[in-house]
C-alpha cells in the first residue's frame, strides 16, 4: 500500500498540471515533436515504415529508430492526428518514471525517502515542463528506470534480470545510445559479481542485446538497401558525431558546464539536499542502490563530455538527481544532533513549495502560441490533391506543419542551408511548390526568407 499511495499523490500532481495547462495549449514544435508525429503518421499509412522510419510522409530512412513512433501511432489511431494524442503518453512514462524511482530508493530509506523521491520528482517545474510535450527521452527514461527498479529488487533472479535486459532493449530502440547512462547503473547491480548472479547477468546482456537489436535485424530482412544507412545511425550520427559535433549546427555545440548549470538552477532549493545525498552515496557506494544512484547521476559528467548537448539529454539524469536529494533528506533526517530532523523537514517543505508556486506561475503561459494548426487547417484544402512524399510547401516549422497536412515541405532557410538568391531561382520555378507561409516576426525557426521574397 505505500507504493500505491505514492502513486495516487503522483497522479494527482500529473493532474495539476494538466488543469494548469492542457495538451493542446501550446503548438508542436518543429523539430522532434512534428517529427515523430509525422512517424506515427507514416506507420499508419504504410506499415513497411516501421522497419525503416521517415522524417518526412512517406519519405526516405531518417535517423529516429520505431519503438517510439510506434507507440504514438496507436495513440494516433485512437484519438486522431492531434497534440494531445502525441503528447498524453508522455504523461503515462513520466509516472511510470517517477514511480519507479520511488521503488527504488525505498529499498534504501523506507517509504518516507520513497514518497520525498517522487515528490522532488514530479513537483520539479524543470521536470513538469519537460513531461508534456512529444520527445523520445521521456519513455527511454521510464523504460530504463523501471529496468533499474525491477534489477535492484533482486539482481539474483533470472526472470527479474530478462525482464530488465527487455526494458534496456526496448529504451535503446526510443533513443539509441542514451540509455547507457541508465544502463550502466542497472548492471552496477550486480557487483561484486558473485556465481549465483553471473548468470542473471549475462541473461540481462542476451536479453537487452537481442531487443535492442530488432530493427537492424529487421532492416536487414525487409529493407536490405538501407542497412548501411542504420547503421550509420546507430554507431555515427547517434554516437560518434555527437562527440565531437561535426554535421551539427553551431547551436548544438555547447560549452561542458552547460548541463551542471542546467540542473544546477532546475534543483537550486534542492541543492543542499542533493548534495548530502552524493556524500550519503559515496560513502554507501559498497551497497547496490547507492552506487546505481551515484552512477545515474555522473551521467551529467558524461554527457557534458560530448560537444552536442541539448536540454531534452537531460531528462535522462533527472531523476538520479532527485534520488540523491530524497537519499539526502533520509540522512539529514536520521542525524543524531538535535533538531537534525526539523531541519530536513524545513528544506524538504521549502523546496517543495517553491517548486508548486513555480509550477503555478509557469505552466499556464504559452511557450509556443503561433498558430500553425490554424494555418495548416487554412491551407489543407489547396493540398488535399498532392501525394504526401512530394514538396508542396515552404514554412517555417515545416515538421509541425508536416503533421498536420500529412504533406511534405521544407523551411525558407536555416544555420545549416540559408536562404540565397540562388536558392530563391531554383525554388521559383519549382512548379510543384503551391502553399508558402512566412512568419513577419522571424522568431520562428525557418520562417523567413528575405524582404525581396
Amino acid at each position: 500500500w505505500p507504493l500505491a499511495a505514492i502513486a495516487l499523490g503522483v497522479l494527482v500532481a500529473i493532474g495539476g498540471w494538466l488543469a494548469l495547462s492542457p495538451l493542446d495549449a501550446n503548438d508542436l514544435v518543429g523539430g522532434d515533436e512534428g517529427y515523430y508525429g509525422t512517424m506515427a503518421r507514416n506507420l499508419l499509412a504504410s506499415p513497411c515504415h516501421l522497419v525503416s522510419t521517415a522524417l518526412r510522409p512517406l519519405g526516405p530512412p531518417g535517423d529516429k529508430p520505431p519503438l517510439y513512433p510506434a507507440l504514438l501511432a496507436a495513440s494516433i489511431r485512437a484519438f486522431g492526428p492531434t497534440a494531445t494524442a502525441l503528447r498524453w503518453p508522455s504523461l503515462l512514462f513520466a509516472f511510470v518514471t517517477v514511480l519507479s524511482l520511488a521503488a527504488l530508493v525505498r529499498r534504501v530509506t523506507g517509504t518516507a525517502g520513497a514518497a520525498a523521491a517522487a515528490a522532488f520528482l514530479v513537483t520539479l517545474p524543470w521536470f513538469a515542463d519537460a513531461s508534456r510535450v512529444v520527445a523520445a527521452e521521456i519513455p527511454l527514461t521510464a523504460l530504463a528506470v523501471a529496468a533499474l527498479s525491477v534489477a535492484a529488487a533482486k539482481p539474483a533472479s533470472k526472470r527479474r534480470a530478462a525482464l530488465a535486459g527487455a526494458l534496456l532493449g526496448a529504451a535503446f530502440l526510443c533513443k539509441l545510445w542514451l540509455v547507457a547512462l541508465v544502463g550502466v547503473p542497472v548492471l552496477s547491480l550486480y557487483l561484486p559479481l558473485r556465481r549465483d548472479r553471473l548468470g542473471a547477468l549475462l541473461l540481462l546482456l542476451v536479453t537487452a542485446t537481442a531487443v535492442a537489436s530488432l530493427q537492424l535485424v529487421a532492416v536487414a530482412l525487409f529493407d536490405p538497401a538501407a542497412l548501411a544507412h542504420w547503421l550509420g545511425i546507430y554507431f555515427g550520427r547517434s554516437l560518434a558525431e555527437r562527440v565531437g559535433g561535426p554535421g551539427y549546427a553551431a547551436y548544438w555545440i555547447r560549452p561542458p558546464h552547460y548541463y551542471l548549470a542546467l540542473l544546477g538552477h532546475a534543483f537550486l532549493l534542492l541543492l543542499p539536499l542533493v548534495a548530502i545525498g552524493l556524500v550519503v552515496a559515496v560513502r554507501r557506494i559498497a551497497e547496490p542502490v547507492p552506487r546505481a544512484l551515484l552512477l545515474w547521476a555522473a551521467g551529467t559528467l558524461v554527457l557534458s563530455g560530448f560537444a552536442v548537448k541539448s536540454g531534452g539529454y537531460a531528462y535522462v539524469v533527472v531523476p538520479a538527481w532527485a534520488g540523491l536529494a530524497a537519499l539526502g533528506a533520509h540522512a539529514l533526517a536520521r542525524w543524531r544532533p538535535p533538531g537534525s530532523a526539523v531541519a530536513a523537514l524545513a528544506l524538504a517543505v521549502l523546496a517543495l513549495a517553491g517548486a508548486v508556486v513555480r509550477d503555478v506561475q509557469r505552466l499556464p503561459r504559452p511557450y509556443h502560441a503561433p498558430g500553425l494548426r490554424a494555418v495548416a487547417a487554412a491551407v489543407a484544402p489547396r493540398l488535399a490533391g498532392v501525394p504526401p512524399a512530394r514538396d508542396c510547401f515552404l514554412g517555417p516549422e515545416w515538421p509541425t506543419l508536416s503533421f498536420h497536412l500529412f504533406r511534405s515541405g521544407g523551411y525558407w532557410g536555416t544555420p545549416m542551408a540559408p536562404w540565397t538568391a540562388e536558392r530563391r531561382r531554383r525554388l521559383s520555378a519549382d512548379t510543384t511548390l503551391r502553399v508558402f507561409v512566412v512568419d513577419p516576426s522571424r522568431e520562428l525557426y525557418g520562417g523567413w526568407p528575405d524582404s525581396a521574397t
